[in-house]
């Protein structure tokens, strides 16, 4: 192994993944709040692609403003999620349709 190998093989010091995203299970709690319900059972269909899933699958971008809840099929910005003072505010951008069951 060389150093460059050697130093791509490091993880984050601030403990991300290298591709900067986490799984959608990192935004269901803050949306089960904004939403008053359980997230984990949501299913988002995206505006961009069309693809259909559940929360759990999405691609969440924590090193943003806020939580960024991008498609898992083309990463188009579904949701945005941000904590404000006395608030939480949940913004719906490139979604289709979201299914509550």
């Amino acid at each position: 192994m060389n150093a460059e190998e050697d130093l791509l093989s490091v993880p984050p010091e601030d403990g991300y993944p290298e591709d900067g995203y986490v799984d959608g299970n990192a935004v269901a709690g803050a949306m089960s709040l904004a939403l008053g319900r359980d997230a984990t059972t949501i299913v988002l269909q995206c505006a961009e692609c069309g693809d259909r899933h559940r929360v759990a699958e999405t691609r969440v971008y924590l090193r943003c403003p806020g939580m960024v809840v991008r498609c898992p099929a083309c990463s188009a910005c579904e949701v945005l999620l941000v904590d404000r003072p006395r608030r939480l505010q949940l913004t719906l951008m490139s979604i289709r349709k979201l299914e509550l069951p």
